[in-house]
């Protein structure tokens, strides 16, 4: 399975090129896409892999469709627009299909989409037909989004049945996640947060924070680690969430400082 691109060969490179030519026009898109990504700005990320996919269609280029249109749907999760991303990765599967090509990223796309739509049985379908990929980490991030979808059904063998799964090769944040959620174990839950922080992945690491804060027996701490929880949500624009965490601080805290962040974060969502 194909990531996101992190970093890119800048075209225009003043000596002559050894094998085959880069198209600088399209490198060009790549890479500012790929920047945009990194400065936490997914829809001017998903306007520069939209122009780079359109570019790989003048190139007639089969892989650089699939990387651009792969690049694209990534963008489009990453903003919340889960709709976008499902309709994306299904028109890309499509139109390399009639090529010959089958990418079973696309597939991860749409169970990935169709889980945040709220879509679980899709969601698991397409997810529970990737588990026997010949990609280790495709396998792994499919068995990681079966458990998430186990978990959120209240179902427990299911649950234990990814865990199991998960092989020494998986994100050691998804794994001690799935632990977290099956032992119910508030430490294991924030170290998941630490891992997915460290991986500047932030809208893991609040819900890994939530997580803990679910487990957490005291009332204090809890309030504590769902305001960290909900103030990352707010400042990655996932409302919904970001609501729900502040009202579960605002609520279980008597701590009026606390409080107060929690109501004055509140009020911002309403404003916004």
């Amino acid at each position: 399975m194909r990531r996101v691109l992190i970093a890119l060969l800048l075209a225009g490179c003043s000596t002559a090129p050894s094998g085959v030519p880069i198209d600088p026009t399209l490198s060009r898109l790549r890479h500012a896409g790929d920047i945009a990504i990194q400065l936490e700005q997914p829809d001017q990320a998903a306007e520069q892999y939209r122009a780079a996919l359109v570019r790989a269609r003048v190139r007639d280029d089969a892989a650089a469709i699939a990387d651009a249109g792969f690049n694209l749907a990534t963008a489009e999760l990453r903003a919340g627009k889960p709709a976008d991303a499902l309709q994306t990765a299904a028109e890309l599967r499509t139109e390399l299909a009639r090529r010959g090509i089958a990418d079973a990223g696309f597939d991860l796309i749409s169970a990935t989409a169709q889980f945040r739509l709220g879509n679980l049985a899709e969601a698991d379908r397409i997810a529970t037909g990737l588990t026997g990929d010949k990609d280790s980490a495709l396998v792994n991030a499919a068995w990681f989004l079966i458990g998430l979808i186990a978990d959120q059904r209240g179902d427990t063998p299911g649950l234990e049945k990814a865990v199991a799964s998960m092989t020494a090769a998986a994100d050691p944040a998804d794994t001690a996640e799935l632990k977290a959620r099956l032992s119910h174990d508030p430490v294991l839950a924030l170290h998941a947060a630490d891992l997915r922080r460290d991986q500047l992945d932030y809208r893991g690491m609040a819900r890994a924070l939530a997580l803990s804060a679910q487990f957490t027996p005291s009332a204090p701490q809890a309030a504590d680690l769902y305001l960290r929880a909900g103030q990352s949500a707010s400042g990655q624009g996932d409302t919904a969430e970001a609501r729900t965490w502040l009202e579960r601080a605002r609520d279980l805290t008597h701590d009026p400082a606390l409080r107060a962040d929690a109501e004055r974060a509140l009020h911002n969502l309403a404003t916004r």
